[in-house]
């Protein structure tokens, strides 16, 4: 029987992090191959529509297995057939996958802890960053995590937050600094960056938001 995933995450309602390990003993986690192209990610990337135009250069933070980069890559490709992007997770072997399902020579590889921005060099710029479902993983350094992505960004450069909320009482880690989308806004807006549109789905029951952002 596979482990579950969600002992490599959360623990006695602290984060855990073992994300490595994870990817390792489990095929399947956060079931990705399961579920497919979800609606909330179709959803999220509805917010990009008609704004790709300038996208040369997109980051993708958290991407895991890849999926959602996939679905993300395609929809700027459409617009800009040449744009390049950085595709990132903390666990190598979540980075090693995620290469081999979308090996294309316009995409990049890197290990890096979203933590710690200071590890991406401060003379990278991005035109787009992209954070799906990966605040829980950024809580312990979310403001500095927020504000040090921020700096990659031009004046104009946009990103995008994707994020899932557990309905009250399903989730105690985290309900004390992000309880609901709103938090989640303002936290961007002190890293500098002005929501320009939202988007949200299955709010009765895992409660879905998406932001588009601008740096301002």
């Amino acid at each position: 029987m596979e482990p579950d995933y969600h002992d490599y995450f959360l623990a006695d309602g602290r984060h855990v992090g073992r994300y490595e390990d994870m990817y390792r003993d489990c095929a399947d986690p956060w079931r990705i191959e399961e579920l497919g192209p979800r609606l909330d990610m179709r959803a999220a990337l509805l917010l990009l529509e008609g704004r790709l135009g300038r996208v040369r250069r997109f980051l993708d933070i958290g991407a895991g297995l890849g999926l959602f980069t996939g679905l993300l890559a395609e929809t700027i490709w459409r617009v800009n057939p040449e744009a390049r992007g950085l595709v990132t997770d903390i666990a190598p072997t979540a980075v090693a996958r995620a290469g081999c399902r979308l090996a294309d020579p316009r995409l990049d590889f890197q290990t890096a802890d979203a933590r710690s921005p200071e590890l991406f060099r401060p003379d990278q710029s991005f035109d787009l960053i992209v954070l799906a479902q990966v605040l829980w993983g950024l809580l312990e350094n979310l403001d500095g995590a927020l504000a040090g992505l921020a700096r990659l960004l031009p004046p104009g450069g946009l990103m995008l937050v994707s994020q899932h909320f557990p309905g009250p009482g399903r989730q105690s880690y985290g309900a004390d600094l992000v309880a609901a989308p709103e938090d989640l806004a303002a936290r961007l807006a002190s890293a500098g960056l002005d929501i320009m549109d939202t988007l949200e789905t299955n709010r009765a029951v895992n409660h879905h938001w998406a932001a588009l952002a601008r740096k301002i």
